[in-house]
């Protein structure tokens, strides 16, 4: 005799987060899902968030440091991988490696967000809001990850 038995029967799968990033210059992060609560922070395009709740067109979003505000879904993308820097400066590289030279902008600080572009290795591409690109070291920034739950 065969069993056989789906999988959704067994198990539930949730998004706890989704990670996006800001596709807007200046978008302002709020503390209260309104359009006149106070600005907790102004980011700039490319700025990295993981969304970990909703309420009409309000995403509630966590930044790098875990703290989470409020913004405009309309604000967001999620077909857009975004890294921001994490560390109080990255040393940006013409190429994937440290024997790279360093690149024309040759350091940058922390919170500076860029477009993901590429990997290679523990080496990540990125460009900037002018379209020029540049290789960092990936213990240098934070690129939010999709995360899932599977419950049983």
């Amino acid at each position: 005799m065969l069993v056989l038995i789906a999988f959704s029967s067994l198990a539930s799968l949730e998004a706890r987060a989704e990670a996006v990033c800001v596709v807007k210059p200046n978008v302002s992060l709020r503390k209260e899902p309104k359009p006149k609560a106070a600005v907790s922070w102004a980011v700039p395009r490319f700025m990295p968030l993981m969304i970990v709740g909703q309420q009409g067109k309000w995403a509630k979003v966590q930044d790098l440091e875990g703290e989470t505000h409020w913004v405009l879904r309309s604000n967001l993308s999620s077909r857009t991988s975004c890294a921001v820097v994490r560390t109080k400066t990255a040393k940006l590289r013409k190429g994937p490696g440290h024997d790279q030279p360093p690149a024309d902008l040759a350091r940058v600080d922390k919170y500076t967000p860029f477009k993901k572009v590429d990997r290679d290795g523990e080496w990540v591409k990125v460009q900037d809001d002018f379209n020029v690109s540049y290789w960092v070291h990936e213990t240098n920034i934070w690129i939010p990850m999709n995360r899932t739950s599977v419950t049983f």
